[in-house]
């Protein structure tokens, strides 16, 4: 695991360090005492965790949160501080821990354990999420999809678990506030299934979408999802996830499993 130190206090940084070490195996280790440096490590590195002290002279820890997102999607960010009153501003950008100075072995365990975004020992290749808002990643890089319903149209496949649609049903998800039966809306879901298709197909991850006469699915076998992790809680760090899921589809408000 490669992990990311930010503190303006030595003390605290070596304090951590430690802690880290002998809590992950083969644990790679960055340090930055200042914002700008952080930032510097991030464009030219790939970590899975920053830990980011809140009160730091310049900039503070929830704006470099934020930049550190931009440069690098699929970090997690734990926020430590010494004031409990910032929780709530760091919980808005979901950040996956929120630690309390001095730090403990246990609560930096306990953020380890409940990260958002699971770490990978290769980040190349298609990484799907879907706590926080639904989010396409290739080589940790966001997917652009020619239209926002054929992004739409794979999330609602990857929350189906493999299981098939058909037009129809796709069309009723896809345009829940507009009549699901028309000719129209059924020409027009094969536009945004090829749209799809050609963009998975240019990742090379074709292989992702099944097709049969009026059924339509993904192969759960050939997709890095957190949320198909979380259901089956193979990995240490998938005891726990925080965020909305898939928050900016209001069809994911009447799952009841």
């Amino acid at each position: 695991m490669n992990i990311l130190i930010v503190d303006d206090e030595k003390s605290a940084i070596r304090n951590l360090e430690r802690i880290l070490g002998k809590l992950v195996p083969n644990v790679r280790i960055g340090t930055a005492d200042n914002a700008g440096s952080a930032l510097e490590l991030c464009r030219g590195e790939d970590f899975d965790v920053a830990f980011l002290d809140i009160e730091m002279p310049g900039k503070d820890g929830i704006i470099l949160a934020k930049e550190i997102k931009e440069v690098s999607p699929l970090v997690n960010i734990v926020m430590v501080t010494a004031h409990p009153q910032y929780a709530l501003d760091a919980l808005r950008i979901y950040v996956s821990a929120y630690i309390l100075k001095p730090v403990s072995r246990d609560e930096v365990r306990n953020a380890l354990l409940h990260l958002r975004i699971p770490p990978r020992e290769n980040k190349q290749g298609l990484f799907i999420r879907c706590f926080g808002s639904f989010e396409v990643f290739y080589d940790g890089k966001p997917v652009k999809f020619a239209r926002s319903k054929s992004k739409e149209l794979l999330a609602y496949l990857i929350d189906k678990k493999g299981a098939s649609a058909t037009n129809a049903e796709c069309c009723a998800v896809l345009w829940m506030d507009e009549a699901d039966g028309s000719e129209k809306k059924r020409n027009y879901f094969h536009q945004i299934w090829g749209d799809l298709k050609n963009t998975l197909e240019e990742l090379g991850c074709g292989n992702v979408l099944v097709q049969k006469h009026n059924s339509y699915s993904v192969d759960t076998e050939a997709v890095v999802c957190d949320y198909y992790m979380a259901v089956n809680r193979d990995m240490f760090s998938l005891t726990g996830f925080s965020g909305k899921y898939m928050e900016q589809y209001e069809w994911t408000e009447v799952r009841t499993d």
